[in-house]
């Protein structure tokens, strides 16, 4: 009893402290916008725009006054789900971040799953052996492959198999279900590469810890059968502090991902907030950011509560 009332006043305490990030997270957002060169409304209107026109989408925009009242007004249209409208095209910044998002959530999810189906069997196969020729091949190549920009390895990928085999398209999307799959299997291939290679070397490592622990040892002596020796004794520790690192990647490819939305002419959120910056189209960026930091912040608590769950001498 006394331990679940422990472990709800650490998940209490670690929610508490993610709202807190994220309102951090909104505010700096608000403020590195404003901060930035270049004036909204006169992006807008274009430069043969009149002052008092420019004066007039201002307000509207709530760009006049002191910053405060700019901060407090943005947080009552928050509140009441409002983000604003795009600048450049008038369409609610909602709307756009419902179009481009699920692009990006396919891509990072598939990538992360094949990642993960990759990098288990490898990373701990490896880290158990603990064979040196095994070892010093896998550390060279994943080596090799974390040194090689993804931009480059989309590029050779687009080269052989869209080019000279046709099997993936070279751009285009559709969103309906499994026809995207079509689009984003190359993709979602080039970013499993990279992140698989990551992931392997960290369960590598842990693996490579675990298996001199003492409970390690006990499990052996007393004979625990292989599959429950395996998971409970190996793997289930071992992929804790993987599992942290994995929703702190995960966060991070929300904006790592425009290279590859880029290179093969997707239209995810990463795309769209690079072209928003680029047309100072504010009410966009804010939005997008705001959401970039409100789904990292989640992606680390739900990960910390899951790495704490697999081995509870991780600190939640």
């Amino acid at each position: 009893m006394q331990k679940g009332n422990q472990l709800t006043r650490k998940i209490i305490g670690r929610f508490l402290r993610a709202i807190s990030v994220a309102f951090w997270v909104m505010v700096l957002s608000f403020v590195m916008i404003r901060v930035a060169p270049g004036d909204p409304a006169s992006a807008r209107l274009g430069p043969g725009a009149e002052k008092a026109a420019i004066e007039v989408l201002r307000k509207q925009l709530h760009l006049g006054g002191n910053p405060i009242t700019q901060f407090f007004s943005y947080v009552n249209e928050l509140i009441h789900g409002n983000l604003g409208v795009s600048l450049q095209d008038g369409v609610k910044v909602v709307d756009i971040i419902n179009r481009t998002l699920p692009i990006t959530i396919y891509l990072i999810l598939l990538s992360t799953l094949c990642a993960l189906i990759v990098s288990i069997p490898i990373g701990t196969y490896i880290g158990w052996s603990g064979k040196g020729s095994l070892v010093y091949g896998f550390r060279g190549l994943t080596a090799i492959f974390l040194a090689t920009p993804n931009f480059f390895i989309a590029m050779v990928g687009i080269l052989f198999f869209s080019v000279r085999h046709n099997w993936a398209p070279v751009f285009g999307y559709d969103n309906s279900f499994p026809q995207n799959l079509h689009y984003l299997w190359l993709p979602v291939a080039v970013n499993t590469i990279i992140l698989s290679s990551v992931i392997s070397r960290v369960l590598f490592s842990s693996v490579s810890e675990t298996k001199d622990e003492e409970f390690v040892e006990t499990g052996i002596i007393r004979g625990v059968g292989r599959r429950r020796f395996f998971w409970f004794y190996i793997l289930k520790p071992s992929l804790a502090p993987t599992v942290v690192l994995l929703s702190y990647m995960m966060g991070t490819m929300l904006g790592a991902t425009v290279i590859l939305e880029t290179v093969f002419s997707l239209p995810g959120i990463g795309r769209e907030l690079v072209g928003a910056v680029l047309t100072s189209d504010y009410p966009v960026v804010q939005g997008i950011l705001l959401y970039f930091g409100v789904i990292t912040v989640l992606l680390s608590f739900i990960g910390d509560l899951i790495a704490y769950l697999l081995d509870r001498r991780v600190k939640i």
